[in-house]
């Protein structure tokens, strides 16, 4: 009967494998908690920056047009009270063009949108009508969004509107700003440059960009930009989206309230995830001589652990040698597990040089089959039940085996009797111990056996016999009952008679088979 393989890794391995298997584990999960901790702190403070960045932007694009409008509405007043002079107008015009550099044009409409005075003088607008009438519309200051002038320039127009002294509406006052020329808003968001791929740039409430560090962005439509779009649906805010190249970007958003444009400003998350990785990768550097000197103290201390048990393990496998007391006694016990173990071993050992003693001297055979008797069962079970060895029990008895006495004489009734003894010692393992313990009733022991490996074991002696062709008696059966014996549990001798009990339950079955107790688990 096949055995277990024997394992090939030993103790030392065992702790060192396992150790080190926790420790790996461990900086894994260390770096693993650090490394997203640390990503969410960066994108967080990324994202944190942004919206700060596009905040104190909007600020100051706000303070800008809302110089611009004031400008506007002084100018307003000033031609309301002579709005039918056209060289007043004119005059007030160039006013506002030459003040600074504000606008790069200005001009006066009626409220028909006929352009009554502008600034300078050669874009020849006189006598034009306004392209976008909603100002005239509205009546009210207006910041327009992006589009290409009577110039065919794309500019941004602000306006306010002219009421005479007695509150008649006149028309309007404005003036452009043109976005790919000088002015206060271009220098202002010029002087805002960022690096390593981070920008920030304008748009209008109909997502046209109005400025970007990329010239050529200027005027372009972010129509699905979901950055864009939340700059323009919320006062501030972050988000970590795609741009319009598909580039994962994080981004802080402000909206400037007069105009209703968004600022957004932007870095790449790349940008981060590269900063992360030269930081892990120091904190890597710096971890290594550690966790050497780790590995190294980890060998050592299994190799001090393991060392008593190993020579314990070595003299378990000589407990029948004559010297193996003073082999076990010669171990160290550094700590309490190794002591026990030693000490069981020494039991051990004193049990099994007297029990082999004994046995030596006792006539411990079945003189009929050479099978063990009652009595070196009875032997063997006790030095299992001193060493704590659970063991399984398999009863046999030979079915009708009167008739084969009766049938063919008591000399054919021994010679089943040994054949069946035989097919008992083919069929059981070195450690097994097969036992004659009255006329044609034989007990099996399975030293250190489950309840499942000793079921299998009664069944191939069951068919074994079974199949075997006896001289003169030709087949005969066997009935079999399987039963466990554990430490701390019931009685030894309980469990020989449940093994019995289980036996007769086989015969009453119909006998060839065999009954095993019902498993605890």
């Amino acid at each position: 009967m096949t055995t277990r393989p024997k394992p090939t890794l030993n103790l030392r391995s065992l702790i060192l494998i396992f150790v080190l298997l926790s420790a790996v584990a461990t900086l894994v999960n260390s770096f693993w908690v650090m490394f997203k901790i640390q990503k969410q702190e960066l994108i967080e403070g990324a994202l944190d920056v942004n919206k700060n960045y596009a905040a104190r932007i909007a600020r100051s694009v706000e303070q800008v047009l809302d110089a611009d409008l004031d400008k506007l509405k002084y100018g307003a007043a000033g031609i309301g009270k002579a709005f039918g002079d056209k060289s007043a107008l004119t005059r007030e015009a160039k006013r506002l063009f030459e003040q600074d550099a504000s606008f790069n044009s200005v001009l006066v409409a009626g409220a028909d949108g006929t352009i009554i005075a502008s600034a300078p003088e050669n874009l020849q607008l006189n006598g034009r009508t306004l392209q976008h009438k909603e100002p005239l519309t509205l009546r009210t200051p207006k910041i327009s969004n992006a589009f290409r002038s009577l110039s065919g320039n794309l500019v941004v127009f602000i306006s306010q509107p002219t009421f005479s002294t007695g509150g008649e509406y006149l028309g309007l006052i404005g003036g452009t700003i043109r976005l790919e020329q000088s002015n206060t808003l271009q220098s202002l968001m010029d002087t805002n440059v960022r690096k390593d791929g981070a920008h920030f740039y304008l748009v209008d409430a109909a997502r046209q960009v109005l400025y970007h560090s990329d010239p050529a962005q200027i005027g372009s439509v972010r129509g699905t930009d979901l950055i864009a779009s939340a700059s323009l649906r919320e006062a501030s805010g972050t988000l970590q989206a795609k741009d319009e190249h598909d580039v994962e970007m994080l981004a802080g958003f402000a909206r400037v309230p007069s105009s209703g444009w968004g600022v957004i400003s932007q870095q790449p998350l790349e940008n981060i995830q590269a900063v992360l990785r030269r930081t892990m990768t120091k904190v890597a550097q710096g971890i290594a001589p550690l966790a050497l000197f780790g590995i190294v103290l980890i060998w050592w201390l299994g190799a001090r652990i393991s060392a008593p048990l190993s020579r314990l393990a070595d003299c378990a496998k000589r407990l029948d040698m004559p010297d193996s007391y003073a082999r076990i006694s010669a171990v160290p016990a550094r700590y309490f597990e190794s002591w026990q173990i030693r000490r069981a071993l020494l039991l051990g050992a004193t049990l099994l040089q007297e029990k082999i003693g004994k046995l030596n001297h006792q006539a411990h055979t079945d003189a009929l089959t050479g099978l063990a008797n009652r009595r070196a069962m009875q032997d063997v079970l006790a030095l299992w039940q001193e060493t704590g060895k659970a063991f399984a029990v398999v009863s046999v008895d030979i079915d009708h085996f009167k008739r084969v006495n009766d049938t063919f004489g008591h000399g054919v009734g021994d010679q089943t009797l040994r054949a069946i003894a035989e097919l008992m010692q083919q069929n059981s393992r070195a450690n097994d111990l097969p036992c004659r313990v009255g006329g044609e009733e034989f007990v099996l022991l399975l030293p250190g056996s489950s309840l499942h490996t000793a079921a299998d074991v009664a069944e191939r002696l069951r068919a074994s016999i079974e199949a075997a062709s006896i001289e003169t008696v030709g087949h005969i059966t066997v009935s079999l009952g399987v039963a466990v014996w554990c430490p701390n549990g019931e009685s030894i001798s309980a469990v020989l008679e449940r093994a019995d009990q289980l036996l007769y339950q086989a015969k009453q079955s119909g006998r060839n088979c065999v009954v095993v107790e019902h498993s605890s688990d």
